[in-house]
């Protein structure tokens, strides 16, 4: 059952243009916000925010041997995956980078546009891995609970002024929920591109939990393209030039990727895990 809602959580990601009809169906984010604007002590916050709500899906979510019970699951873990996973439209968002670098001239600066390129990758690489990969990750380790609980907590993060005494440990929470499938979505960066200076760097990296996911992921996937013949470009047409190549061999990367995860949700469900 698991692969099957993974299977087909990956199909929708991938084929849905728009919003998120989970989401617009069940706003959730006005239920933590209105916690949030409340005077309460911020771990009671938490725990309404996030907690209950989890707890409520991991009572619902036992899974019964009873094929009816088990459809029953399968359309709350739909769902649920439905919910939690962020519409990421990677060819658009590549293509519209791709445009603006094709639009650029020897007039413009440098400096400049490599700068502004490699913020463009540094968000866009998080931000994929993050609308998905985690929430397929805790979903196949502990359930639609797994889903939920990542989820609301990256949102209740969002609905947090950056003055808030809870982002420090809602950062903490979100780093350490990622790093498992970090580093397991790196190693996938590695096996379907250059497997050998990728593999090198994931080992080299893979105990370090000092610096961020996003950054590790970030360097890994430009290793893996190899980005470093960017640096050699002194013209800024030239740099657009090979920029474009690089996205393109990008966009190859991440459709393998979220594939991949297809191929560890096929691994789980033939152990019986």
């Amino acid at each position: 059952m698991k692969f099957l809602a993974v299977l087909i959580t990956i199909f929708f990601y991938r084929n849905w243009f728009g919003e998120n009809p989970v989401q617009e169906l069940v706003s959730f984010r006005r239920y933590q916000e209105w916690f949030v604007t409340r005077n309460l002590a911020t771990n009671l916050r938490y725990i309404l925010c996030v907690g209950i709500p989890t707890l409520i899906v991991l009572l619902l979510g036992v899974e019964f041997e009873d094929w009816f019970f088990g459809i029953i699951w399968l359309l709350l873990s739909l769902f649920v995956l439905t919910y939690a996973v962020e519409i990421y439209d990677s060819d658009l968002v590549l293509d519209e980078q791709i445009t603006w670098l094709r639009a650029l001239t020897d007039e413009d600066v440098l400096a400049d546009v490599v700068q502004r390129h490699e913020d463009f990758l540094a968000t866009t690489i998080y931000e994929l891995f993050q609308s998905i990969v985690p929430v397929l990750f805790w979903f196949l380790v502990v359930g639609p609970a797994g889903a939920v609980f990542y989820a609301l907590s990256v949102r209740y993060l969002d609905s947090l002024d950056l003055d808030d005494p809870e982002v420090d440990l809602l950062e903490q929470v979100i780093h350490w929920t990622d790093w498992i499938p970090a580093s397991i979505t790196g190693l996938l960066f590695a096996l379907v591109g250059n497997f050998g200076r990728g593999f090198e760097y994931w080992l080299e990296t893979f105990l370090d939990t000092e610096e961020s996911n996003a950054v590790h992921l970030q360097n890994l996937a430009l290793i893996v393209v190899d980005d470093d013949r960017n640096a050699e470009e002194d013209n800024v047409v030239g740099f657009a030039q090979s920029a474009e190549q690089q996205l393109n061999k990008l966009r190859t990367l991440f459709e393998r990727t979220v594939y991949g995860w297809v191929g560890i949700a096929a691994l789980v469900a033939i152990i019986g895990w």
